[in-house]
């Protein structure tokens, strides 16, 4: 048989490998036997004094034990369903049926005369048949075993097929009982008086030696013992074929040759019966041993239970299961007193839970449910109603799915926990965090706007003191509109910091504006750093404003200038990435999905993890003082998440620093490149009038006399009614330039969509430094040009320009 078949049979002395020290002992008993059997044979013819009362008591042993071991292997085969097995049962049945029979044949057992027979021929002759059984029967098995391609017995079968057996064994033996009763003078004779000699020399001794010897050597070659069984088997049928030969020597009943062959055949027959009683108690020391090692565990397992409840009811924490398939759930007292019971509820289901859970979260709690069932992990957050006082809580539940053989959920186990205080206590904590961020911020803003304010008043106070020296004025004036011109950068950054600068998108290959950027970037970052493009040429479009990309780009290219005071290099890689749920730890808030890389490298000082961990913050810088503002990384990082990106910073030092900013993929055609090259002013050529809508008059006038400059005509409106009124009337108005945050109630968006209504063909053009909080999530319509605030004429020129080709 096969060893996986072995293995995979239920444990028996009949698939149990015997060790090194049963095999030992099974040659010593071997060893000890022939030796006995060899040293009689001068004495086996020699006469034994009578006992009376042997024979029966002999015979009666035999009986009781092959029925014993009868039962023993029909059991076996009842619990293995194996084939070769109950062939053994039927040839152990056969040897009892038997010996049985055999006993009646005996002269003055059970009364006078003999039951069945005329004579010791019959006797003879059922001894011989049932030395013949045990190598028959062990023939057929060793075959099957040593073979091991046998299907076990099916179910369904077992009895029928155990019973058939046992039926036709009964049969067998009735059989060759009759016909050894009624024919035994046609038999070769067996017997003379007391010898046995005829049974020698008719030759059916000899072959009865011979059939044993085969069958020994069958089982030994064709299953190599491989088990406790054929071990033993393989002892029996050489104890019988000792039986036969010191039998046959003694050739004569009653002789020390007869006595010692009945010794070796009871020997031979009640040896698997010991091996196995001796199995049995082997394993009962084992189970003994199980039970103790269980009972330890279950002690062990108590104990955890009772400190991990301990540590539960510590943390706040209650545990539970629910059974799927039968409803039934396990909570501790923790888990009800969580959702407002002061005592175990006596139903809890999935029901019950969501009953507690507050209307706006339960389509997030059925998907979680709906994953663990397919991920086996369960963990969700989410506000419950507590029974009892109504009070909103927040809880969070953690738990995992079990599955049975089928991969169907069967059980949910976990913990849940009530986090009110934990999530009020992070509020408290991010309050203050802001306030700190916020005071932070209005600290760095009020000094970096003082020293500008600082530029422009007093180069302006100069000016009007002493406005007669054109060149002091002109110089006066360029230093105050070189402070403004900062002042606008710092806030610019500061609303990309923040994420509300109205951004202009364009779908764009940031290959082609990195290589329109290269001549720009190499100047700023100057000559003794050397500038690397490692482009994919197979990159990805994405949607960007070009003007916040260059400026990101720049901001990253300066401070690795600044982090390379002797020189190095600088290399911008791009590539596309896939992003799965796999990376969310690398690159956290990113969704998954299909994303452009942009990674800006130097070979730097480095950062160490607690600069790295607050570079992004707004006004943080490690630069001296007047040298930087510490918007730079604020700017790149407010750039990427408004455009649903990421940026990702690693850094070590001396070595060098990455930035890799993340930008979503654009299905969309890229557009077309920009002209190269400064526009000239677009001025008024036909006599243009336009409609000026400003509320704060210094601004306004402020346009006004920007666009008288350029040659348009205008007409004003301080808010959106007025500018409406003028709309309605028959003066000639060709585009509307309007503030977007207006008071009075309608913002410049709203205004120009009422001012298309009244004139179709009117142009619009908008105005605003911010523009978040007045129009919410929508912003500015992308079909409206957009002036971002402060701006010079030649800027106010080139929108303009754009609204006035749009015919």
């Amino acid at each position: 048989m096969r060893q996986d078949d072995l293995t995979a049979r239920p444990t028996t002395f009949a698939t149990t490998a015997p060790g090194s020290s049963q095999r030992r002992f099974a040659v010593v008993v071997c060893l000890a036997f022939a030796v006995l059997s060899v040293a009689m044979l001068p004495f086996a013819s020699l006469a034994m004094a009578p006992m009376p009362g042997f024979v029966p008591s002999y015979q009666a042993a035999l009986i009781v034990t092959y029925a014993v071991t009868t039962y023993l292997f029909f059991s076996q085969y009842r619990r293995t369903r194996s084939a070769p097995l109950l062939i053994l049962g039927a040839g152990s049945l056969y040897t009892t049926l038997i010996v049985a029979t055999q006993l009646l044949t005996f002269p003055n057992v059970f009364g006078v005369g003999r039951i069945l027979g005329s004579g010791p021929a019959t006797t003879t002759w059922l001894w011989t048949l049932w030395h013949i059984g045990p190598p028959l029967f062990a023939i057929p098995y060793a075959i099957l075993e040593g073979d091991g391609r046998y299907p076990p017995v099916a179910p369904d079968r077992v009895v029928p097929i155990g019973i058939a057996t046992t039926v036709a064994t009964f049969v067998a033996v009735a059989a060759i009982t009759v016909g050894v009763v009624a024919y035994v003078d046609m038999l070769p004779t067996s017997v003379d008086g007391d010898s046995y000699w005829p049974l020698t020399t008719s030759g059916t001794g000899p072959a009865v030696v011979v059939l044993t010897l085969a069958a020994l050597a069958t089982v030994c070659w064709t299953t190599r013992l491989r088990t406790v069984l054929q071990l033993w088997l393989a002892v029996s049928l050489f104890l019988l074929l000792l039986d036969n030969m010191v039998t046959l020597t003694g050739a004569a009943r009653g002789t020390f040759g007869w006595f010692a062959g009945r010794i070796e055949a009871l020997v031979a027959g009640i040896i698997i019966l010991c091996v196995y009683l001796r199995e049995v108690d082997h394993l009962y020391r084992r189970a003994e041993r199980t039970a103790e090692e269980r009972e330890r565990q279950r002690s062990e397992l108590k104990l955890a239970q009772d400190n991990l409840a301990i540590a539960l009811d510590a943390a706040d924490m209650g545990d539970w299961e629910f059974d799927l398939v039968s409803g039934v759930s396990r909570r501790s007292l923790r888990h009800d007193r969580i959702f407002g019971y002061a005592v175990l509820q006596p139903r809890w289901g999935k029901d019950e839970f969501l009953a507690h859970v507050v209307p706006e979260d339960r389509p997030d709690v059925e998907i979680a449910f709906a994953q663990a069932l397919a991920t086996r992990d369960l963990d969700l957050e989410c506000r419950i109603v507590r029974a009892g006082d109504a009070a909103v809580r927040r809880i969070s539940l953690k738990g995992r799915a079990y599955r049975d053989e089928a991969g169907t959920a069967t059980g949910m186990t976990g913990i849940v926990m009530d986090t009110t205080a934990r999530h009020d206590a992070d509020e408290r904590l991010n309050q203050a965090q802001k306030m700190e961020a916020i005071g932070q911020l209005t600290g760095g803003v009020a000094h970096d706007f003082n020293n500008l304010l600082t530029i422009i008043v007093g180069n302006l106070d100069m000016i009007v003191r002493r406005p007669d020296n054109a060149q002091r004025v002109e110089r006066l004036a360029t230093s105050a509109m070189t402070a403004a011109r900062r002042g606008a950068e710092v806030t610019e950054k500061l609303l990309a910091f923040s994420r509300r600068q109205v951004l202009r998108p364009e779908t764009v290959n940031p290959n082609r504006l990195l290589k329109d950027f290269r001549t720009l970037l190499e100047r700023a970052v100057g000559e003794s750093i050397t500038v690397e493009f490692d482009l994919d040429a197979g990159l990805d479009p994405v949607r960007l404003d070009p003007g916040q990309f260059e400026s990101a780009i720049l901001n990253l290219g300066v401070n690795a200038r600044d982090a390379m005071p002797s020189g190095g290099t600088l290399r911008i890689r791009t590539d596309n990435l896939a992003t799965t749920t796999e990376r969310d730890a690398e690159l956290p808030d990113l969704a998954p999905g299909k994303y452009v890389r942009v990674s800006v490298t130097d070979t730097g000082l480095g950062m160490d993890a607690a600069t790295a961990a607050r570079a992004f913050e707004p006004f943080f810088t490690t630069k001296d003082v007047g040298k930087g503002t510490g918007l730079g990384l604020s700017q790149v990082y407010g750039f990427a998440r408004q455009g649903g990106g990421q940026v990702v910073l690693s850094s070590e030092v001396g070595i060098g620093t990455t930035i890799s900013i993340y930008l979503p993929h654009s299905t969309d055609v890229p557009a077309a490149a920009r002209p190269e090259g400064p526009m000239p002013l677009r001025r008024a050529t036909e006599g243009e009038v336009i409609l000026v809508v400003e509320d704060e008059p210094a601004v306004l006038d402020m346009a006004v006399e920007s666009l008288g400059e350029l040659g348009y005509r205008t007409v004003t409106a301080s808010h959106a009614a007025a500018a409406l009124e003028r709309l309605r009337g028959p003066e000639r108005i060709d585009i509307m330039f309007s503030d977007v945050v207006m008071p009075g109630g309608m913002n410049g968006v709203q205004l120009s969509v009422e001012a298309r209504r009244l004139r179709p063909d009117l142009r619009v053009l908008l105005a605003s430094g911010y523009t978040a909080s007045a129009l919410g999530s929508d912003g500015v319509p992308a079909d409206l040009p957009l002036l971002s605030k402060p701006y010079r004429r030649e800027d106010l020129a080139d929108k303009l320009r754009v609204i006035m080709g749009r015919r």
